[in-house]
């Protein structure tokens, strides 16, 4: 489909769900429990800061975060369907 070779991490920054449960990306994690009664679920999210400036200094960190950010738009358009 592309003969355009990335590195391995590429398009990982942000965790691939989101939803309950822990859920590690290469920079942001996220960590939700399941809600109680009538309580809303908090979720937690973690930055790995050495990780984020490790994906600054890549020659592909432009285009690795905005396929990031196409993921979460689609994941969200998909959630409010």
């Amino acid at each position: 489909m592309n003969s355009v070779k990335h590195r391995k991490c590429f398009g990982s920054m942000f965790p691939e769900r989101f939803q309950v449960g822990e859920h590690p990306g290469k920079v942001f994690a996220l960590r939700s429990d399941a809600p109680r009664g009538m309580m809303r679920a908090h979720p937690s999210i973690e930055t790995d800061v050495s990780q984020w400036d490790d994906c600054r200094q890549c020659p592909e960190f432009d285009s690795c975060y905005r396929l990031c950010m196409a993921q979460i738009a689609l994941e969200t358009a998909v959630s409010t369907n």
